[in-house]
């Protein structure tokens, strides 16, 4: 089931930011991030689990840029200089 996780992000790409949760997808990226280290750390190393959790990680990461962007994080700040 844990193969399925990164196609369904990839899925998700087609979808409005708008639909994104901030939470849900900050949650999946460090739920990945642990268990990518749990995989490299154990003996013997699971590859199989690691390249799982590490697709998921890149998918997730890219709908939470979307989301981020979608939310104004990334936009430029204006300093308005008084004019004279």
């Amino acid at each position: 089931m844990k193969l399925l996780g990164g196609f369904y992000g990839l899925v998700d790409m087609q979808k409005p930011p708008e639909m994104i949760s901030g939470n849900m997808t900050g949650a999946m990226c460090v739920y990945s991030a642990l268990f990518m280290r749990f995989a490299w750390m154990v003996q013997p190393r699971n590859y199989l689990l690691l390249a799982c959790h590490a697709s998921n990680e890149s998918v997730q990461l890219y709908q939470f840029s979307r989301w981020a962007k979608s939310q104004g994080y990334f936009q430029q700040k204006e300093d308005k200089a008084p004019s004279t």
